[in-house]
């Protein structure tokens, strides 16, 4: 669909007319036509959305043992952090269907508003089964927080304002990975552990007051039937596959257990046909065509294993130093969330940063440089050893016997990538199936996360029960889990290679300010790829005119 000068092509959205965003001043214009302030407080509000949902089962993971302790009961009590992750992860490519067929904001306000009524109701609950039950409704609201609030800034704002917009808001993940077992020690420390739930409450609603009174429906003009069967098998084969998981991991359940058989047999059954049907149906759930999308293609490989790679990181890195390096030697007096911090602090500025480096260079170039830099020197925390200085492991660019230990170019790199790829999806997806796009990449990470945690956990145990099978002496013992720690982060290190192979599929690069599709959109940003062909959907952002029709 061509445009001219000064117009849109985005069908996105409704609210105020045409000539009011026209008469909008200049200065408001790279931000969709709000005001300044208007753009603040909207990005303000997302933003604490997606925080408190990122943040949610650090926070609960912390005060777990408290939990236990007043409700008196002990076994099950990690069905609390996995029922927000099952429940989040079914509702991530849901919601973001739903955003592609009504109102975007208030899907996004539903979620949030279930978010908040689960964490009412967790905060009140007087047994271990409601609170599972509650939390289960907390993780629907809050897997759609993230994915809508991405899609809205897709419609929202013109591609240089969005990459900006994308990296600050990518860079919730690892400010929640700082924050969230501090919020939760300091609850738990003034008052009761029900005020992890409550806290949600004010922030929340807030964030849904800022959106009602700041942003206009943003509804599609190409609605469409929601895939009601989709949503049942999906729910499906990944609650089955997730549940057996749990089981595995942490109940220490067999795999030939014949429960857990039954789940592995009801997840294949069960995805076969989700995938069956959502190839026959016109409009699916999860449109599997759009990874034939290169940029998509690529954006669902790097965004699994990327997911594998974060959540077992941060696991494996706590658990090990905690357990092992702090107990003797150099680092006795050492904390381990001071490790994390120098893990999740570069992955903050990476991500920030990354919409910004993002208007220079093409998506291929700064998303393999940052998986690429992550992949090589992840590969160096397989040689950590109880003695290895805390300081050498940290600093990453000091080399100790020929060693570089990289916790902050690991980071870095992670946090450049999860942005580039964020940004990429947006600016490459057609804007009626933006939501569904960013949800399926988004449904992956989440999925590759869960997965991969319990896989490696199930690995480390079972290793590390080979590997102590004659030890008779402490450091034997000590040796046999660093051994099985070690090759659970060159597990990571390849994952993360694998994800760097994804990267290499990407082309072209954040439309530039009044360039024509037919002139980007190539390798390195030279040429023109399949997505920027006029009549496919994409919009043309004229420069400096921004999408009209955002305001309420």
């Amino acid at each position: 669909m061509a445009s001219s000068p000064g117009t849109s092509t985005e069908p996105d959205r409704i609210g105020a007319s045409a000539p009011a965003a026209a008469e909008r001043s200049g200065n408001s214009r790279a931000f969709g036509g709000l005001s300044e302030i208007g753009a603040i407080l909207v990005l303000v509000g997302v933003f604490f959305a997606i925080l408190m949902g990122a943040m949610d089962s650090l926070v609960v993971a912390t005060v777990l043992p408290r939990i236990a302790s007043d409700l008196h009961q002990v076994d099950g009590v990690t069905f609390v952090v996995s029922a927000y992750l099952i429940s989040s992860t079914i509702a991530i490519p849901i919601f973001s269907r739903l955003s592609d067929i009504a109102s975007r904001r208030n899907v996004f306000l539903a979620g949030l508003a279930i978010f908040i009524a689960g964490s009412a109701f967790a905060g009140l609950s007087q047994n271990l089964s409601e609170l599972i039950v509650f939390r289960g409704i907390q993780g629907l609201g809050g897997g759609g927080v993230f994915p809508v609030a991405i899609a809205m800034v897709a419609v929202m704002f013109p591609p240089a304002t969005r990459s900006r917009v994308t990296g600050i808001l990518s860079a919730a993940a690892g400010i929640a990975i700082v924050l969230g077992p501090l919020v939760g020690s300091a609850i738990v420390q003034v008052t009761t552990w029900r005020w992890v739930f409550y806290i949600n409450l004010p922030f929340g609603v807030m964030a849904m007051a800022v959106l009602l009174v700041a942003v206009g429906p943003l509804r599609s003009d190409s609605p469409g039937r929601f895939d009601t069967t989709g949503a049942v098998l999906l729910s499906a084969w990944v609650g089955a596959l997730m549940f057996a998981l749990v089981q595995v991991a942490d109940s220490g359940w067999a795999w030939t257990n014949p429960y857990i058989v039954g789940l592995l047999a009801g997840t294949v059954a069960s995805l076969a046909a989700f995938l069956v049907w959502e190839l026959r149906i016109a409009e699916p759930l999860v449109p599997l065509r759009l990874i034939g999308q290169r940029v998509i293609a690529a954006s669902s490989g790097a965004m699994f294993f990327t997911g594998v790679v974060l959540n077992s990181l941060i696991t494996f890195l706590s658990v090990y130093v905690g357990i092992v390096m702090l107990q003797s030697g150099p680092n006795a007096t050492g904390d381990v969330r001071d490790i994390i911090y120098f893990l999740a602090v570069p992955l903050v500025v990476g991500a920030a940063l990354g919409g910004q480096i993002l208007l220079q260079v093409s998506y291929r170039t700064m998303i393999a440089a940052g998986l690429g830099v992550a992949g090589v020197v992840a590969l160096f925390l397989a040689q950590v050893t109880p003695t290895t200085p805390l300081w050498v492991l940290v600093a990453g660019f000091l080399p100790v016997g020929g060693v570089a230990l990289p916790l902050i170019p690991l980071g870095f790199g992670l946090g450049l990538s999860l942005s580039g790829i964020t940004i990429a999806v947006q600016n490459e997806s057609p804007p009626s199936e933006v939501g569904a796009a960013i949800g399926l990449t988004r449904f992956l990470q989440s999925l590759g996360g869960a997965v991969g945690l319990s896989l490696l956990t199930v690995f480390e145990s079972w290793r590390y029960g080979v590997l102590s099978a004659g030890a008779t002496t402490p450091p034997e013992f000590q040796d046999a889990i660093t051994a099985a720690y070690s090759e659970v982060f060159l597990i990571l290190a390849i994952c993360l290679l694998l994800a760097f192979g994804c990267s290499l599929l990407y082309v072209g690069r954040v439309p530039r300010p009044g360039t024509n599709p037919s002139e980007r959109g190539g390798p390195e940003g030279v040429g023109p790829s399949a997505a920027d062909v006029p009549g496919t959907g994409r919009p043309v952002w004229p420069d400096p005119t921004p999408p009209r029709n955002v305001g309420p």
